[in-house]
């Protein structure tokens, strides 16, 4: 490996990245220069978030992995996922794929999945904190990779949708 790489993912705290106004701190010319080998030599980084968002990340995850316990260990047959492409834009709520032995939610702000045995669906909880989170994440990543004024900003995060209005982003948990 060469003398001036990353042993390893790079390892950046969110609180860093957040550009400010003046002339750039010296945490934040280390976060970028980090970032920047991190995504040249593995195309992947680890963003700590503070404290406070960590532990709704946690509680996420708990909440995620009690979900998918307190479901069937075999779903019936209308949740099986069918990886249709032309349904890729409606996708959300559970599925399930009996062949891979894998389980996954799709959340997609503004769309409320249903369940066809139960009529409405009950997400894991927290899905829009988390994703708001992982959408400032992004921004600040975006930022630094200069697409702040990028037209893909606003589908980031869960800005407010309109009446009926899909998000075209999803969180994806497995």
């Amino acid at each position: 490996m060469a003398g001036n790489g990353l042993p390893s993912l790079g390892r950046v705290k969110l609180t860093d990245l957040v550009p400010s106004e003046g002339i750039p701190s010296d945490s934040y010319k280390l976060s970028v220069s980090t970032l920047s080998q991190s995504f040249a030599q593995y195309s992947a980084a680890i963003i700590q978030f503070p404290a406070s968002d960590g532990a709704l990340l946690r509680f996420g995850l708990d909440s995620a992995r009690l979900y998918f316990q307190q479901k069937a260990a075999y779903p019936p047959e209308e949740l099986i996922h069918t990886n249709d492409s032309r349904e890729w834009c409606k996708t959300s709520g559970y599925y399930a794929d009996p062949q891979l032995w894998q389980e996954m939610y799709d959340y997609r702000p503004g769309l409320t999945p249903t369940d066809p045995i139960n009529g409405m669906e009950f997400p894991p909880g927290g899905l829009p904190d988390r994703f708001g989170l992982l959408g400032k994440a992004a921004r600040d990543v975006s930022y630094y990779l200069n697409l702040h004024s990028s037209p893909f900003a606003e589908i980031l995060d869960n800005v407010p949708l309109r009446s009926r209005e899909i998000s075209s982003s999803v969180l994806f948990i497995v």
